[in-house]
């Protein structure tokens, strides 16, 4: 029934673009037909080439936003519900270190941890917003590095040895790409200044070379290296959403009721009317993962099997049926009428 369903609907854009002008044809409209879960009846865009997915310059400037962020089938990120969230909100701890490399990773990573606070004069219990910005990004640019530099160094062992990876690339390279989208949704929320661009670039150019030697050396030693960093990103993403929810803070003022970028609505499946802060805490149920993550791949051989396989596959199995529904992955509470305020 889905089936015939699509068909017909397929006909009849087909028919609609017979009747167009071959410039609208072939500039605008073309023949196959993508219908995004965030989409209604009338609005639908297409392209020339049967794609899954449409063209990005024939998108409107929202719409489009949340298109590009929807990942099902590209390195699926996790979808958060409202439960999970709560769940890894609680979860904060710090690894103990047994080894010699854990001990040199735990106090090199939170050396560097405590002396950029000391020299930002960062302040944890009411930060300023244009520290939180430049933080993020900062945060974001670096921690989207050492998955892609890991699942290169494994990409090409296992081409030189012509043997199996045993699945660490896949959950490596969605790693990368979940932290550069975290860094997109940030962009997408305020603007990076000419020093912090800077700074990206610096911080890139001496972390690339540096995890590159260390997993070179010791693979073990950068997982739990990253193990340790998403330690510390856990830490100031609960901090940024607690200053949120905490009525009277700067964070509160600017981001307490700003509503979620079109491009976060879209990664994350988020209701329409979404806020910011519901992003945020998103990104920082990801860092709890990545952190979990890169603490156990430090526990393991090289040529284990990864145990995380299987909730790739749930998580896009779980997009998937989102996206087929149209569902969000919560549903937000009904706002208060002037009824319900009534004492």
């Amino acid at each position: 029934m889905f089936s015939s369903i699509a068909l017909k609907q397929n006909i009849k854009l087909v028919n609609r673009c017979l009747n167009q002008s071959n410039h609208l044809f072939f500039s605008k409209l073309g023949c196959a037909r993508l219908v995004s879960s965030i989409d209604d009846a009338n609005n639908f865009h297409v392209h020339f080439k049967a794609s899954g997915r449409p063209h990005p310059l024939n998108l409107n400037q929202n719409l489009g936003k949340q298109v590009l962020g929807d990942h099902t089938g590209l390195q699926q990120n996790h979808i958060w519900t409202k439960e999970e969230l709560a769940e890894k909100m609680g979860t904060l701890y710090r690894h103990t270190p047994k080894t010699f490399s854990d001990h040199l990773m735990n106090k090199l990573m939170y050396g560097l941890y405590h002396t950029f606070n000391f020299i930002t004069g960062y302040n944890h219990s009411d930060p300023s917003v244009k520290a939180i910005e430049w933080r993020l990004i900062i945060l974001e640019s670096i921690a989207g590095v050492p998955g892609f530099v890991a699942a290169g160094f494994r990409h090409f062992r296992s081409l030189r040895r012509l043997q199996r990876d045993h699945g660490w690339i896949a959950t490596l390279l969605e790693e990368a790409e979940n932290e550069r989208m975290h860094l997109l949704l940030c962009l997408h929320t305020f603007n990076a200044s000419f020093m912090t661009r800077v700074l990206v670039v610096t911080a890139q150019a001496v972390m690339t070379p540096v995890l590159m030697s260390i997993y070179l050396v010791h693979p073990k030693s950068m997982h739990r290296f990253v193990g340790y960093l998403e330690e510390t990103a856990c830490k100031t993403y609960l901090k940024v959403i607690q200053n949120c929810e905490t009525p009277g803070t700067k964070l509160h003022t600017a981001w307490g009721s700003l509503p979620a970028p079109a491009i976060a609505i879209g990664y994350y499946r988020l209701p329409k009317d979404a806020l910011w802060v519901d992003s945020l805490k998103c990104m920082m149920a990801d860092e709890c993962n990545h952190r979990d993550v890169n603490h156990t791949f430090a526990d393991m051989k090289s040529d284990d099997p990864n145990p995380f396989i299987q909730e790739h596959r749930e998580n896009a199995a779980f997009a998937w049926r989102l996206a087929v529904t149209g569902e969000p992955a919560w549903v937000s509470p009904p706002k208060p009428t002037v009824e319900d305020k009534k004492p």
